[in-house]
């Protein structure tokens, strides 16, 4: 069974970018380009792994965790951001995350470990 993937950003290169690295990988992707697209997937299909972006015009991906972490019991998620402000803003609550821009390798190994 594939694991199930969201993956929320609003750069629409990003998310070509993540069917890449996807693909072939053993994991179904649902891509959202919105803050409430993302929040409505989040709250009608069960995945086993949410990432997403930090800043949408719509709202905040940190806020989108919370939704996860609500709806399920071992939510597990990963934020990937560009803005420089993030590591502060995240090592006070316990959010992993990936810094844009990212090597392929890594971030594969950060989505690995999540998951194991």
């Amino acid at each position: 069974m594939p694991v199930n993937i969201l993956v929320a950003d609003d750069d629409k290169a990003i998310l070509r970018l993540y069917s890449r690295i996807f693909s072939g990988e053993g994991y179904a992707l649902t891509k959202a380009e919105t803050f409430a697209e993302a929040s409505r997937l989040l709250l009608a299909n069960d995945y086993d792994l949410l990432i997403t972006d930090l800043m949408f015009p719509d709202g905040v991906g940190t806020e989108l965790i919370k939704i996860f972490n609500g709806s399920k019991a071992d939510a597990r998620s990963l934020l990937v951001t560009g803005t420089p402000q993030a590591k502060e803003m995240l090592d006070h609550g316990g959010v992993d995350y990936v810094a844009k821009p990212f090597k392929v390798e890594h971030f594969l190994e950060r989505v690995n470990k999540i998951l194991s």
